[in-house]
């Protein structure tokens, strides 16, 4: 827990870039959500002027749409004139001057040759033929197809410097063939007025197409502009589908000054003509671009404001926190300055206890067995006497094996003199020997090249997990493998026993005594960790201690030989 307390307050520097990095990231984000706010009614505005566009070019075109039938309904009615049908040139000619049409209009009649009467000439003045228009054979079939048809601009011939877009309905002899055709000239200014009915944003243009996208009135606001033809891209695009279907829809192209424009449009299976509203996209996109300037100047403000409440707040808590890691810092050293100390008193305990038991003990046992064997020369009469006295011979005898092998666990053999590998190797076989178990052992040559206080911790670490298995495991197989790998000496020891009890069958911790925590203090004394994994069919320990990491601690761990005291104090 102090370790933990400790990492995190050891840094005071660094306060000032971590609350900087803390201001702004929540400034950042109460941008994107403002951000996120205003480009939602950016991209409902900007939809808007789009479905504003399309909407009026439709409507647009179904005004159009109902000026050619109205064209038309008067051409059949005029075509059901008695006077037509009696070949009553003259009398159909009054009839067609008679009839009111808009400003700007007026009506022809015309034969398979040309025009027979016009309302813009005297009756019987010379009038032009269909030949003297270069695209009559096209409009001719047109009005033969389909029984009316509406013509494309072209130059008037009868009116000098007129325009002139026709709307033509076939009338045929008493057999069905065709005789002829009355047509009515659209009036200009009556299309330009149905082009300019709707009110429109400044910057915004309007403009009917015949089928061939030759421009019959455009307009800018509310006022004509110059006859243009259709951007080539928005051409291309509409030349490619059927002519006789009726569709809608927006596109993207330039202006004839290159300028990126928006293009809303419907084109009429009826007349095909294209009615077409152009936006420049600089208005269709002003929403998302006022967006970004209104929020760039508050985002600024609040990145300011957020990076000075960051210094003052650094500034107020700094102090503070900085004195409180120096007394964690402090407390952390004499806690480890502590724990080194512990380290090494229990090293020299055990070599205490372990020479204290090898002098002491084991040779009390040795002649408790010495006497025990005279007592059996004194009953060789009594049975029962040398049964009892065989049945504890064999006690003293299990005892002894048993001190000696404690004995060894306890005190480490000449690690300073043969190196960890050669000590790792004969304490194994050792075990093996004095436990009866079946010990394999693998470890690389190059364990020797660790520090020498790192050699000790490994060696311990092996002598407390052998001791478990010995104790605990109830194995008949152990297996200790130990090498180098990516800077790192790694220990595994693995046994094929019973595994570690669980505290309660409903937990998932297994239960541990003091060897294991004991395992962990040492390694992470020098940054290392142990890793455990145990079941039914035994039980995989795992260790590991960092070369490149310097102990802290490594001037407290007791040297590889015992002191002159203990070794007066232990015998020889």
């Amino acid at each position: 827990m102090t370790e933990m307390v400790a990492q995190t307050l050891a840094a005071p520097p660094r306060l000032k870039p971590r609350l900087a990095i803390i201001f702004t990231a929540v400034v950042l984000v109460a941008c994107i959500v403002a951000a996120a706010l205003l480009f939602s009614h950016a991209l409902t505005d900007r939809q808007a002027v789009r479905d504003r566009a399309l909407s009026t070019a439709i409507a647009l075109s179904f005004g159009f749409d109902q000026e050619v039938a109205a064209g038309n309904a008067l051409l059949k009615g005029l075509s059901s004139s008695p006077a037509l049908r009696a070949g009553d040139v003259k009398g159909f000619y009054d009839q067609l001057i008679a009839t009111p049409i808009s400003e700007g209009s007026w009506l022809i009649l015309q034969d398979m040759e040309g025009q027979v009467v016009n309302t813009l000439r005297p009756f019987d003045a010379a009038l032009p033929r269909h030949r003297d228009f270069p695209n009559y054979p096209e409009a001719l079939d047109r009005v033969r197809e389909r029984g009316w048809a509406v013509s494309g601009r072209m130059a008037s011939i009868v009116k000098s410097g007129a325009t002139t877009i026709g709307l033509s309905l076939r009338i045929n002899h008493p057999d069905g063939s065709m005789k002829g055709f009355i047509t009515t000239v659209l009036s200009e200014d009556r299309l330009g007025a149905i082009l300019a009915e709707p009110t429109l944003p400044e910057g915004w243009t309007r403009g009917l197409y015949d089928r061939k996208f030759q421009p019959i009135v455009t307009s800018r606001g509310v006022e004509k502009t110059p006859q243009a033809s259709a951007p080539g891209g928005f051409r291309a695009r509409l030349a490619a589908g059927n002519q006789d279907e009726t569709t809608d829809g927006v596109i993207e192209d330039v202006d004839e000054h290159g300028l990126p424009i928006l293009i809303a449009y419907r084109r009429s299976g009826a007349t095909n003509w294209t009615t077409a509203v152009s936006v420049p996209l600089a208005l269709v996109n002003a929403p998302l671009t006022g967006m970004m300037r209104q929020l760039a100047g508050p985002a600024a403000f609040l990145l300011l404001i957020g990076g000075l409440a960051a210094l003052f707040t650094a500034r107020q808590v700094e102090h503070p926190l900085r004195s409180l890691s120096n007394l964690v810092s402090k407390a952390e050293g004499e806690i480890s300055e502590l724990s080194g100390q512990l380290l090494a008193l229990q090293e020299e305990e055990r070599q205490r206890i372990a020479r204290e038991l090898h002098d002491s003990t084991a040779q009390r046992l040795v002649a408790a067995g010495l006497g025990l064997g005279r007592l059996e020369a004194k009953l060789q009469q009594n049975q029962a006497g040398l049964k009892i006295c065989g049945e504890i011979a064999e006690q003293l005898d299990g005892a002894l094996m048993e001190l000696r092998t404690f004995t060894y666990l306890l005190h480490p053999p000449n690690l300073a003199n043969d190196g960890l590998r050669s000590t790792l190797e004969e304490f194994v076989e050792g075990f093996a020997r004095r436990t009866g178990l079946h010990a394999s052992i693998q470890v690389s040559k190059r364990l020797d090249e660790a520090p020498a206080e790192i050699q000790r911790c490994v060696l311990r670490v092996v002598q407390e997990a052998l001791a478990n298995v010995h104790r605990h495991a109830g194995a008949s197989r152990v297996h200790v493998g130990a090498k180098l790998v990516a800077e790192r000496l790694v220990v595994r020891i693995r046994d094929n026993g019973r595994g570690m009890k669980r505290v309660d069958p409903s937990a998932d911790r297994h239960q541990m005594g003091v060897g294991i925590p004991g395992m962990h203090a040492r390694l992470q004394q020098f940054g290392g960790d142990l890793k455990i994994r145990t079941g039914p069919q035994g039980t995989s320990l795992l260790a590991y201690v960092p070369l490149s990491e310097p102990s802290r601690l490594s001037a407290l761990i007791l040297p590889l030989h015992p002191s002159p005291q203990l070794r007066a104090r232990g015998g020889g």
